[in-house]
């Protein structure tokens, strides 16, 4: 009996393990393709053809192309943190922390995975499922990316406009990528992206208005 109830267990986990697998396939190939076609053209046909599952699989861990979005949310929010440390790691040290941060926010925010979420984001305009879940995804990821900017940001936290230099560089690299997508031009890039070092330099040793 005992013997029963174990092979019955380990069946069972097995089981389990399959399922979750083929949820992380068919999830992957959703933010990839949302990456490669945009959201327009991600069907839940074209992700069950790229995860290589039966109809029925797909329908049973996402029952609508609303279900599979929201989940595609929170496993870009999730990638784009990931990018941003990686590009972090990566960076060449210039030997000034101001540079260094700055370009590793506009450089990370270039990626793909942060192009996906910002065209989530205007397709939530108009989707309010979309929408509630974008809200939720970000509210839950905002400690994670908090801490990602403190990091990017540790050798300027001194300075009294450390905070405001954070909040409006983050947007300022957000706007530069939405701003890539029809004018890709390197040097307007660069230049751009030196006269915000500057103007951050400008800003760090201020001290900020109250609220």
């Amino acid at each position: 009996m005992v013997t029963s109830n174990l092979k019955a267990a380990d069946s069972s986990s097995v089981r389990e393990q399959q399922k979750q697998a083929t949820r992380a396939r068919i999830l992957s190939s959703a933010v990839t393709c949302v990456m490669d076609l945009g959201v327009a053209r991600t069907t839940t046909l074209e992700v069950q053809r790229r995860a290589a599952v039966s109809r029925g699989a797909l329908l049973h861990h996402f029952p609508t192309h609303a279900d599979l979005l929201c989940a595609v949310v929170d496993a870009i929010v999730v990638r784009n943190e990931d990018a941003v440390r990686k590009h972090l790691r990566r960076k060449a040290k210039r030997g000034d922390p101001v540079e260094d941060a700055i370009h590793t926010l506009v450089d990370s925010m270039r990626e793909p995975s942060f192009l996906a979420e910002l065209e989530l984001w205007v397709v939530a305009r108009t989707d309010t499922e979309l929408r509630e879940a974008l809200v939720a995804a970000e509210r839950k990821a905002l400690r994670d990316r908090q801490r990602v900017l403190d990091e990017i940001f540790a050798p300027l936290k001194a300075f009294p406009a450390c905070e405001l230099a954070i909040s409006i560089s983050a947007e300022f690299a957000r706007g530069l990528a939405v701003s890539g997508i029809l004018r890709s031009n390197p040097r307007s890039l660069m230049a751009l992206t030196q006269q915000w070092i500057w103007a951050v330099r400008q800003l760090l040793p201020l001290t900020p208005p109250g609220p």
